[in-house]
């Protein structure tokens, strides 16, 4: 279990970084953005899933629910800001 784990945790942390080099990309639009945002929010709390199964540590899970809660409600407010600027 323990080697499973480790794999999908260096899985997470390639795809962290491909968000994060879509995030910063001098092409990249506001709604753009905003969806590599919420994707890298998500890697992180599957991250720190992850991390729980790997020490054993349920606080770790109760920080990725509060981070799922966080990266929607901010996806809904950058959703309408985008809706209401049309760009």
């Amino acid at each position: 279990m323990t080697a499973t784990a480790w794999i999908a945790l260096g899985m997470l942390i390639v795809a962290s970084a491909i968000t994060v080099w879509r995030t910063v990309r001098p092409a990249s639009s506001v709604g753009d953005r905003a969806v590599a945002f919420d994707m890298l929010a998500s890697l992180i709390q599957c991250s720190l899933f992850v991390g729980a199964v790997i020490v054993g540590d349920g606080l770790l899970v109760d920080l990725a629910l509060v981070l799922g809660l966080l990266g929607f409600l901010s996806s809904v407010t950058v959703a309408r800001f985008v809706e209401r600027t049309g760009g």
